[in-house]
């Protein structure tokens, strides 16, 4: 051809093929299958609805007519025998509000999660009471502070500066109200409720930030416009006896001072000097004369050369200096407790004390609260580790050790469970103790229910046991027995037959026998084996949404923001919701699933690190690719890491639901405390695949337990290790208790 033949030829080849590929372009790629299918079962679950139906009764168990039952929208009555239903509720959980006048209003967490062959819940009997003249109901919470990572996530504006709005914060700067109110909404009907509500206010109040402490790796402040939300929420005394009020020295307290008084919050616990700070204040509450004493003992003294340290006394140039109450200070603390005795008043000890993170109150911070309960105190609330502590009673006081975090922008695993404590009081003599709860999510407060709730009450009630009272769950609350006629322990027992594998070792998964407010109280076996119990650190493997906001199918501890991973209903092992990670031969990489904290190993904060672990799980694949999950090591805190190592793999195919388990080697190295797990899922050689998890756990071993020998109950340990000869027959015999009120 010639070379002009040629061109045209060409251009009419191309001509063709464009109008070809326009006719016949590739079709889109098909859904997957599973994703296809998870889309139809969530439309189809939220728009199927629940049935709630339930009584309320008296304390002699009779029913109560006219009662005023209310979940979010929707709102019914008892009739004569104190029954009552609410019909076409949304699958979302909430906080249901019973409330009669003359009563106490009752509150239960109701979870409407529930798969789809369940379209009705009816609640245990609801025990309302009746209100008495002299009676007082106080809310106590834990630490709050609304400054740092609510207005600025990212913290990148300096320690000396208000920061500049940011849509992505909770609270704007120029406006803190607002968001500081949908912070507190969700626990607000419990402290708007109470008699007397009260909160740790660990935090400056200025909006005048220039003086922060020069030597404190951690400094913070709330704005004045957070304060109104707080009153509005129902709190009305704030504790300021902690190491942080003096986060800005002297100018920072006294803008404290000032701007708490403005907004209407009563207080004590700082001061322009020690007299000011060991200051208490004076309340008579339907009858009742109380007082509240605050106070510190992490008094900063390492920093006093320059900044200061935080307690009010004289400075190191002789000057008088304010700050928190002294409580290392016996004199002025034994001073003021009886001062308040012989004014007819009952002192509420608000003590900051002990160490950060741990599950009980050092001897030190012990040996504090018990100071005030032998010297004058009607009850003791303590705070300061950031994590929920026992209950203990000395000399026939309360003592509430510690009740972590209420309001806070720590990211740390530990402190996202904390309490709220109300308590009945008719003078000296607590009436009635009530734990509810709670879940922080984004820095926010949410009502805690299911069986995290239940796993979490029990950790309560365990390091409760022998100090004075049994703490336990009951109807998502955690009941404080003060006397031991008050509760009965019940007992179920089941028998289990196990084959040990090659390596005769085998898990035994106690979830699997028992309700999660039971604790497995006694294992009977004929056989030579060795028995190990042990508890979950990671707590948010079931991926069920248990707290009280208003979304669903939620679970921000995993990273399943990308199109491939996602908690699904179409695949759980247990309960409702499971993990699931989809690929197809077309993909080019691994799906990657990263559980976002760091797990910290029991014992860290006493730096007696236990790193006996084992992860543990259950794992099912349609056609899936290859798994593998990687531990990675970290210290406690800082950049430090150590190291990972794959954990465990599966091959690809389909397979139904199995028990997976693998040793985590943790270094030998001191500082390695924590670790993180890194699912990933691989495109399988055809079509689409789908790997799913449910009931993950990393178990911290520890002691060795015997045949027949009693453990001490509640305990929130759910796993039993066994050890003995490969291939052997075992019978178990396994006891469990849970309690409830008698």
């Amino acid at each position: 051809f010639s070379y002009s033949l040629s061109l045209s030829f060409l251009l009419i080849i191309l001509s063709q093929l464009g109008a070809c590929e326009s006719i016949s372009a590739p079709p889109a790629k098909a859904p997957h299958k599973t994703v296809a299918q998870e889309s139809a079962l969530q439309t189809q679950w939220q728009s199927s609805k629940m049935e709630l139906s339930g009584r309320v009764v008296d304390s002699d168990g009779v029913g109560v007519s006219g009662v005023s039952i209310t979940l979010k929208e929707a709102v019914a009555s008892t009739d004569s025998t104190g029954a009552f239903i609410l019909q076409n509720l949304p699958r979302v959980n909430g906080l249901l509000q019973i409330t009669r006048p003359g009563y106490r209003m009752e509150t239960r967490l109701v979870n409407l999660q529930q798969p789809l062959s369940i379209t009705s819940l009816s609640l245990d009997p609801v025990t309302i009471s009746l209100k008495k003249s002299a009676q007082v109901r106080f809310m106590f919470g834990g630490d709050v502070s609304f400054g740092r990572r609510f207005l600025d996530p990212q913290e990148t504006t300096k320690t000396n500066q208000v920061p500049e709005d940011n849509s992505a914060a909770l609270i704007q700067s120029s406006n803190p109200a607002p968001g500081t109110r949908d912070v507190l909404q969700w626990i607000r009907p419990w402290f708007a409720e109470a008699d007397w509500a009260v909160v740790n206010l660990e935090t400056p109040v200025t909006d005048s930030p220039l003086t922060p402490h020069a030597e404190k790796s951690f400094v913070f402040f709330t704005l004045p416009g957070s304060l109104e939300a707080i009153s509005w929420a129902g709190v009305d005394y704030v504790s300021l006896g902690n190491n942080h009020v003096f986060d800005y020295l002297e100018n920072g307290l006294s803008d404290t001072l000032l701007n708490v008084d403005n907004a209407g919050l009563f207080h004590s616990g700082a001061g322009a000097d020690s007299a000011g700070a060991f200051t208490p204040f004076r309340r008579q509450i339907n009858g009742q004369n109380y007082s509240f004493v605050s106070a510190t003992s992490v008094s900063g003294d390492e920093y006093s050369k320059l900044s200061g340290n935080y307690v009010a006394g004289i400075s190191p140039q002789g000057d008088v200096k304010g700050g928190a109450a002294d409580l290392r200070d016996n004199a002025a603390v034994l001073g003021a407790l009886q001062a308040e005795v012989d004014a007819g008043y009952l002192p509420i000890a608000q003590w900051h004390t002990g160490k950060e993170y741990t599950f009980t109150p050092t001897g030190y911070a012990a040996a504090r609260m018990a100071l005030a309960a032998n010297n004058g105190a009607a009850l003791v609330v303590s705070h300061h580790p950031h994590v929920a502590q026992g209950v203990s009673v000395v000399n026939g006081v309360v003592m509430l050790e510690g009740l972590g975090n209420l309001a806070f922008d720590q990211s740390r695993l530990e402190t996202f469970l904390g309490l709220t404590a109300r308590v009945d009081m008719s003078g000296s003599k607590v009436d009635e103790l009530r734990l509810l709860p709670i879940y922080i999510k984004n820095y926010s407060p949410l009502p805690l229910g299911g069986d995290l709730a239940n796993r979490f009450l029990r950790r309560i009630g365990e390091f409760s046991n022998a100090r004075g009272a049994i703490v336990y769950p009951y109807q998502q609350q955690g009941v404080v027995a003060l006397d031991k006629a008050q509760v009965a322990r019940v007992q179920q027992s089941i028998n289990i037959n196990l084959t040990l594998p090659e390596s005769g070792n085998r898990i035994i998964d106690l979830r699997e026998y028992a309700s999660s407010d039971s604790s497995l109280s006694m294992v009977e076996t004929p056989a030579d084996v060795t028995l190990n119990i042990g508890r979950d650190i990671m707590l948010y493997g079931s991926f069920e949404d248990m707290d009280g906001d208003n979304q669903t199918l939620d679970s921000v501890h995993w990273d399943v923001s990308g199109e491939s991973r996602f908690v699904c209903l179409s695949n759980a092992y247990r309960g409702m919701a499971g993990l699931c990670s989809v690929r197809d031969s077309r993909n080019s990489g691994d799906s990657v699933i990263a559980f976002r904290n760091r797990i910290r190993v029991m014992g860290d904060a006493l730096d007696v690190p236990n790193k006996n672990l084992t992860l543990f799980g259950y794992i099912k694949g349609d056609n899936a690719g290859s798994v593998s999950i990687t531990a990675r090591y970290y210290a406690s805190t800082g950049d430090l890491t150590f190291g990972e190592e794959l954990a465990y793999r599966h091959s690809s195919g389909s397979f139904d639901w199995s028990a997976f388990s693998a040793e985590l080697n943790m270094p030998s190295d001191n500082e390695a405390r924590a670790t993180r797990i890194f699912i990933r899922h691989s495109p399988p050689e055809k079509g689409d695949a789908t790997v799913a998890f449910d009931e993950i756990a990393i178990i911290n071993w520890e002691e060795s337990i015997s045949t027949g020998v009693e453990l001490s109950t509640p305990h929130a340990r759910d796993f039993i290790k066994v050890q003995g000869v490969p291939g052997a027959q075992v019978n178990f015999k396994l006891t469990f208790s849970y309690y409830q009120p008698q």
